[in-house]
Parts: structure tokens; sequence; C-alpha cells
């Protein structure tokens, strides 16, 4: 599924020496590479480059009807009164945020690209629905105050940065804007989905797709080197997300199959049969937690909760 999904259009090559030189640093090190002027730096200039210059993402998750049906459906389950405040990070260019504005939340938006930022001012325009805030910013090091938000959305971060070092900034920045008792909610990419992909779309009869396969199942990291595939991004497996969010302070974690089983089907004909839509729907609810199926699932979502401990 080329244009939108896990092989996305065309992204430049980026070699592994330079990979290897620029994320896997760790410790006081890292921190050194990392920190400039106060500011993180952008490891990952080939991401924003993507949604910047190469793919327009305003309007992808209503082309993924399923995904987005799903996601809202999730979400919604833990909006525990009429007005949260809620922070959208790595919101893009507002799908979740303006329909969170809808039911009268106050919703702060966050995105690393520029782009994205801009055509959510413009939604805003379009659909006269305010956002609290719009800012360009990283996941890594955001602008909000302590013990601010109810609910923070994490819809895409995680599934873009490979160093888990990143990731684990990216969650404790999470947990630092969330109020006591604030939940989390994040969407990550299976480390499977290539695997279904690649066989539904005869991807395997390309040698490359066949080498960033192999490494996405053997380390989660999907580089796209100079192919049309979707840009630098990681892949997760379930015990990896639950053990992220534990070492982040998040308690009471769960996790959700977002497609479920019907990452392997045809969705499109069935999404569009209002009895076939009710079934499928019906069945992905039963199954949504059953651990044997989450290999198979696109993407699953992993929930969190922030309990502060009294002394």
């Amino acid at each position: 599924m080329k244009g939108g999904s896990l092989t996305s259009p065309r992204t430049p090559w980026l070699g592994r020496k330079w990979r290897s030189a620029q994320m896997f640093n760790i410790g006081k090190l890292r921190l050194l590479c990392d920190v400039e002027g106060g500011k993180m730096k952008n490891l990952y200039p080939e991401i924003e480059d993507f949604y910047q210059n190469k793919y327009n993402e305003d309007g992808r998750m209503e082309r993924r009807p399923l995904e987005y049906l799903r996601c809202k459906e999730i979400i919604s389950r833990y909006l525990k009164h009429n007005k949260m405040e809620v922070a959208d990070i790595g919101g893009a260019t507002g799908a979740f945020s303006f329909w969170l504005a809808l039911q009268n939340h106050k919703v702060h938006l966050l995105d690393c690209t520029p782009l994205h930022i801009e055509q959510a001012k413009e939604n805003s325009k379009k659909n006269n629905l305010e956002l609290a805030s719009y800012i360009c910013g990283d996941a890594r090091q955001l602008p909000y105050q302590n013990n601010q938000f109810d609910l923070v959305l994490e819809m895409g971060p995680l599934y873009h940065l490979q160093d888990n070092y990143d990731r684990m900034q990216c969650l404790s920045e999470a947990m630092r804007i969330l109020k006591n008792e604030g939940i989390i909610i994040c969407e990550v990419i299976s480390r499977y989905a290539n695997l279904f992909e690649g066989f539904q779309c005869s991807l395997i009869d390309d040698e490359r797709f066949v080498e960033i396969l192999d490494e996405n199942l053997a380390t989660g990291n999907h580089f796209p080197y100079e192919t049309s595939y979707f840009t630098t991004a990681f892949f997760h497996t379930p015990d990896l997300i639950i053990a992220e969010l534990k070492k982040a302070g998040f308690s009471d974690i769960s996790l959700i199959q977002v497609e479920g089983f019907a990452t392997i089907l045809n969705v499109n004909d069935l999404m569009n049969d209002k009895r076939k839509k009710e079934l499928l729907l019906k069945y992905i609810r039963y199954t949504e937690s059953i651990p044997e199926l989450f290999g198979v699932s696109g993407h699953f979502i992993a929930v969190g909760v922030k309990r502060t401990v009294k002394a």
C-alpha cells in the first residue's frame, strides 16, 4: 500500500555509517550531541523533509477510515469529562485535535513540521474552529508547564524515533506535563506490519524492500535508503512499548489493537458495505485485546496513567 501507509512516497538515502555516528550515542556524550543552545538538536532531518516536501499528510487519517474510526473510538473511552486540556503531540495537521475541539476540549497542537502547523491553521479557518495553541516543536522537549494536561496524545512520535533515548525523552516529557491521574495515549506501528504488507502488495518482488524488511524484523528500525518507501521509522513489539511506558513511570498500562485482524483483509470493500462494516467493527472490538493477535494488527495503541506517589 504505497502513498500513505508504511511505504509512502520517496525519501533520501541515509547510510548506516551516518546513522551510527549520529543516533546511537548514549549517556553524557549523547546529551552533548542532542542539546544545542538549550534546545534539542534535530537528529531526524529526513523525517521533517519527508513531511515538509514529499508527502501530503493533510487528510491522511480521512484516507484511512478504519484506522481513524478505531483511534477515535479508543480515545473516546478515556475522555473523562466534557472539557479536558489535551496536548496532541506530533498531531500533524490536526485530525484528532479538531475532532476533540468539536467536543469542547481545550486542545494544544504540536508538530515538528512547519507545513503541518500552517495547514492546521488553514484548517482552523476553513472549519471556523480554533485550537488553544499551534506550536512547531519537538516531542522530546515540550514547551508546556508541569502538570498542565489531563490527556496527552502521541499518535505518531514514537514510531519515528528510532533511538530508545529519544523515545524515553518523549515519554518523560509527556509524564512531566500530565496532571496526576492524567492519561497518555500513544499509537505505534507493529514490528510485523511490513511483513504482511510486503506479501499483500507484492513488495517482496523488490530486493531492496526485502533488505529493508529484514532490518525491520531484526531491530525494529526502518530505513528507506534510496527507495520510495516510508521515511525513517521504528516498529514496536507489544512488550517493548509496555516496557518503555513502565520505565517512564506510567501505571495501569493497557494495549489495544487498532485494525486488528482487518490488517490482512481488503477493508475498502468491507467499509463500504454497511452490514459488513458493522460486523467488522464488532469483531475487531471483540478481539482487540487478545494477545495472540497483536502481531497481526498494523497499529496498536498503548494507554498509561500518571499516578503521583505521595510521600
